[in-house]
């Protein structure tokens, strides 16, 4: 493990130990209304009954997964007709940006309109947020290919297919891997949130029902879940990163 990836992991663990204390400390001292800063038990309790039911929690992991690999591979395959195609690159580019620079709430009528409602929406929704990442690290690298690689490709009798293929698919694939692990913190957040305005069903729906009905510990219980899948999908793909920008490294030598 990295030194980076220890610190991290310290951090967690000073978290876990300081908020519970912290909530306890608050609920104590009356400053917080109660309704706001539940107690811990029934946050608890409301986790296992609730949140951890497969038909909420697997539902928006799911989606999650499924929108954030359906951005990451419509990025990299833009990406790549950008590289083989240039004239098309700043169209490319500046639909990107426009796509990463409109919150999500503004997208979400637009996505409702064209994708439906529901699970629909709660894919798009994350496969919108992870496009551009993968677009424009992959789209990077595909350029930044070593000029004697390149060459080797070439004298061989390589066309722009073996090279892509062969060379330039592989310096680009530790950029994919970052690229992924960039979005993996937001691919939970991002179906929740379209859930929460589009959904009936997942954790955003019963977050909405949750909070109409004032049911403040239930709301804290999504919640924690969602940072604790978000922060665990982040900590998988920085493993994989690692280890596919050490095998590439071998490989070189």
């Amino acid at each position: 493990m990295s030194r980076a990836g220890a610190h991290r992991l310290l951090g967690y663990g000073v978290v876990l130990v300081v908020l519970p204390v912290a909530w306890v400390l608050v609920r104590a001292s009356g400053a917080v209304p109660a309704l706001l800063v539940p107690d811990p038990a029934r946050v608890a309790e409301s986790l296992a009954a609730k949140v951890a039911d497969p038909g909420a929690l697997a539902l928006t992991v799911s989606r999650a997964l499924a929108g954030t690999g359906l951005g990451l591979a419509s990025g990299t395959a833009l990406a790549i007709v950008s590289h083989l195609l240039p004239m098309v690159e700043p169209l490319t580019r500046a639909a990107g940006m426009i796509m990463r620079c409109v919150p999500v709430l503004a997208l979400s009528p637009l996505i409702a309109t064209f994708f439906g409602y529901g699970g629909p929406a709660a894919v798009a929704t994350a496969a919108i947020l992870s496009f551009f990442p993968s677009f424009a690290l992959v789209g990077a690298a595909l350029w930044r290919i070593p000029p004697a690689l390149a060459d080797v490709v070439r004298v061989t009798g390589g066309g722009r297919g073996r090279l892509l293929w062969h060379v330039s698919l592989p310096v680009a694939l530790p950029e994919l891997v970052q690229a992924a692990k960039l979005t993996s913190c937001v691919g939970v957040l991002a179906t929740l949130t379209a859930e929460f305005l589009t959904a009936n069903d997942g954790l955003g729906a019963l977050l909405a029902r949750s909070q109409g009905l004032l049911d403040t510990p239930t709301v804290w219980a999504i919640l924690l879940t969602s940072l604790a899948s978000s922060l665990l999908a982040y900590e998988v793909m920085d493993l994989a990163e690692r280890r596919t920008r050490a095998r590439l490294s071998l490989h070189k030598h």
